[in-house]
C-alpha cells in the first residue's frame, strides 16, 4: 500500500491541509487553476502553503520529477450505464482518461436474470467496477470516478444501506479494491453538458446492440 500524503491547496473552492487524496480532490474540483500538491510530511506541506509563490520558484523546479510521478498515477474514468426490456440486457460505458492523454472507451452488456431485475443500475456498478479494476491492473494509484448515478457512490462508501444482493457484493467489491487504488468519487449532473458524461451515456446505449459480455482487461 502506498505511503499515506498530506495534501496542501494554494487555490481551490478551500485552501489548507487535507490528509487524504478525497478531501484534497473535493477542495479542488472544478476550481478553474486550482493549485495544489502532495507532500510526504505535514511540514513541507505548510511550507509551501504558506510561503509566497516567487520565494518558492526553486523549490518548484526542484519538485518537478516527484510530481511528474504523482501525475502519472492518476487515472480518470467517466462512467454510466443502460437497460432495454424490450432486449433483456443492461450495459455500461466506461471511459477512461490517462495522464498521458489517451481517451480508452469500454463497454460491456449482460443479461442476467438477478441483474435485470434492477435495470440499469447493474450497468451502472458494472462501468464503476471495471474502471476500478482496470485502474488496479494497470498500477494506477488513484482513479477519479465521474457518474451521475448517486448510488455508486453511496453504496460503495456505506452511506445508502445495500439492500439488494448484488448492492452488496458492489459495496463489497469496492471496499476490498480501496486496499489497492485510491477512490475519489465526482458526481456529475447528468444531460447538464459535461462532454465525457455525454459521451459515456451514448457508448453505454450502443453496447446493449454491440456488445456481448464484459471485455477482458489486458
Amino acid at each position: 500500500m502506498a505511503r499515506k500524503k498530506v495534501y496542501a491547496v494554494r487555490k481551490g473552492n478551500k485552501n489548507g491541509l487535507f490528509f487524504s487524496w478525497e478531501a484534497c480532490a473535493a477542495a479542488v474540483h472544478g476550481f478553474p487553476g486550482a493549485e495544489y500538491r502532495g507532500f510526504q510530511t505535514e511540514e513541507e506541506a505548510r511550507e509551501w502553503l504558506e510561503a509566497d509563490v516567487s520565494k518558492t520558484a526553486s523549490v518548484d523546479r526542484g519538485r518537478k520529477i516527484s510530481e511528474k510521478e504523482e501525475e502519472t498515477e492518476h487515472l480518470k474514468a467517466y462512467v454510466d450505464g443502460s437497460f432495454e426490456e424490450s432486449l433483456g440486457k443492461y450495459s455500461f460505458g466506461c471511459i477512461l482518461l490517462t495522464p498521458e492523454g489517451e481517451i480508452i472507451e469500454r463497454s460491456g452488456s449482460g443479461n442476467e436474470p438477478e441483474s435485470l431485475s434492477i435495470r440499469n443500475v447493474a450497468g451502472e456498478m458494472l462501468g464503476a467496477m471495471y474502471a476500478v479494476q482496470w485502474g488496479i491492473k494497470k498500477g494506477y494509484r488513484t482513479i477519479e470516478l465521474h457518474y451521475d448515478y448517486m448510488g455508486i457512490e453511496k453504496w460503495a462508501t456505506g452511506a445508502w444501506k445495500a439492500n439488494h444482493i448484488l448492492t452488496q457484493k458492489y459495496s463489497q467489491f469496492m471496499a476490498g479494491r480501496r486496499k489497492f487504488i485510491e477512490i475519489v468519487f465526482c458526481k456529475v449532473k447528468a444531460h447538464s453538458g459535461d462532454y465525457y458524461n455525454e459521451q459515456v451515456d451514448q457508448l453505454a446505449k450502443r453496447a446493449l446492440t454491440e456488445t456481448e459480455g464484459i471485455p477482458e482487461i489486458k
